[in-house]
């Protein structure tokens, strides 16, 4: 009986067999043009069905913003290019040292000097920055402006940000040669808040800045104003050889800048400035009894000239001010000035704006040994000699300081950078009897993280 199920289920197959190949044998059996045929509606259908799947591709990838994060920080841009977000950041820890110190009127020690966070958005031709300060006990908005672009020769800033007058005031904190600020800086105010129209009359040859603010006292930031009053303040700054044949003129520039305004002050509320040395110790103050009262005007003639490895920057700076103290008023002319000079050992380009970029980071394993700058710096202050002793004290504030000062600058990388200062100033007046101030001897080193 198996034999015979086992036979049936044979013949089965068999027959099952020669139908298939029978149905296949038809299939195949057109004609060669209909195969050809039947192939081609197949690519073409492959073919569709690709393009259908890139045009899902490309408009995925236009909804998608683009994102970058590398040496210069975080940068989000949308798929249409007109709306942009930046976020970076600077990051500066300082050590500082005063030699022969035993008044002890500079401290020794470690601070966190700035620690800055910078969002910046753009949308179109508007754009918006925002910059806190969280090194110290307070956090204050350093930097808080909106700009707008007509174009390249009209542009306008409303908000906190740095009036346009002092040179190296201008630069960024992160780009400077030296680890403070010199001489010339103390003049002219830090931020204050108002309006400024801007931009290049002739592209890459002559820019100007005309603008008005709250108007302060010299060095100082102003989250506010102390009066009624108001300044006015201007610059025009020329790269006359920056498209000539003259290749080692290409980087000089020169232009002169400065602000007018009136002063409506009293005790308690003084516009009035101190005056710092590179090692950041107040040398000149006025008496608390002093204060701003009348016209009050600067001046500031500056240049700098980069040629390759080496660089040069100088200004000058005049400050005149009508100052009140009790039923004595005068007319006072304080004077500014600084000169420093650079230069790149490893051969890199120096410059006003980005500091010095590495050819090669710090990396022993292949050679790389960063970039090496050495610098050097003079200036003084001379405050007018009318100021003692009814407006200040000649006891405690000096009537001249005169600094000299060297720098190294290691660029490990385009984001670290390790600075050491040394600078002398020396003082007339300034201590008890009418003595010279001792002269400051600071040691200032300085670790710098930027991105």
């Amino acid at each position: 009986m198996n034999r015979h199920l086992l036979a049936a289920t044979a013949l089965s197959v068999s027959l099952y067999t020669l139908q298939s190949a029978n149905v296949h044998a038809q299939e195949y059996s057109g004609s060669a043009d209909q195969r050809l045929q039947k192939l081609e509606q197949e690519i073409a259908l492959l073919k569709r069905q690709r393009e259908v799947q890139d045009e899902k591709d490309k408009s995925a990838a236009e909804k998608a913003a683009g994102v970058e994060f590398g040496k210069k920080g975080l940068k989000i841009t949308s798929p249409d290019k007109k709306y942009e977000l930046s976020l970076r950041g600077t990051f500066q820890f300082d050590e500082r040292q005063f030699f022969n110190d035993d008044n002890n009127t500079g401290k020794d020690e470690f601070l966190a000097r700035r620690v800055r966070p910078t969002l910046e958005i753009r949308a179109g031709a508007a754009s918006l920055r925002i910059m806190p300060e969280f090194a110290g006990a307070t956090t204050r908005i350093t930097d808080a402006h909106a700009d707008y672009k007509f174009n390249e020769a009209l542009q306008l800033r409303i908000g906190k940000f740095k009036p346009p007058v002092s040179l190296e005031r201008l630069q960024s904190a992160a780009d400077l040669t030296f680890i403070e600020r010199g001489h010339a800086s103390n003049l002219a105010p830090n931020r204050d808040l108002g309006f400024m129209v801007y931009g290049n009359l002739i592209p890459d040859i002559l820019e100007y800045q005309v603008g008005v603010f709250n108007g302060g006292a010299d060095l100082a930031n102003a989250d506010g104003d102390d009066d009624d009053k108001k300044d006015a303040a201007a610059r025009v700054f020329a790269h006359p050889f920056r498209n000539s044949s003259l290749v080692a003129l290409q980087g000089f520039g020169a232009g002169v800048a400065g602000s007018i305004g009136e002063r409506d002050g009293a005790v308690g509320r003084t516009i009035l400035g101190a005056y710092k040395s590179p090692g950041q110790q107040d040398f000149f103050r006025y008496l608390t009894t002093s204060f701003a009262d009348g016209r009050h005007w600067r001046l500031y003639p500056q240049a700098y000239w980069y040629a390759g490895s080496l660089g040069l920057l100088a200004e000058y700076a005049i400050s005149n001010q009508e100052v009140r103290q009790g039923v004595n008023q005068d007319e006072l002319q304080h004077r500014a000035w600084q000169i420093i000079g650079s230069y790149v050992l490893t051969g890199e380009d120096a410059s006003f704006k980005g500091g010095v970029r590495p050819s090669q980071d710090f990396n022993p394993g292949k050679g790389g040994i960063g970039a090496w700058e050495v610098a050097a710096r003079i200036g003084g202050t001379d405050v007018d000699n009318d100021a003692f002793p009814r407006f200040a004290n000649l006891g405690v504030s000096a009537t001249s300081a005169q600094s000299y000062g060297g720098g190294l600058n290691w660029y490990v990388s385009e984001n670290l950078k390790l600075i050491a200062n040394y600078d002398l100033t020396t003082f007339k007046g300034g201590a008890p009897g009418g003595k010279d101030r001792p002269d400051e001897q600071a040691l200032f080193t300085r670790a710098q993280l930027r991105f």
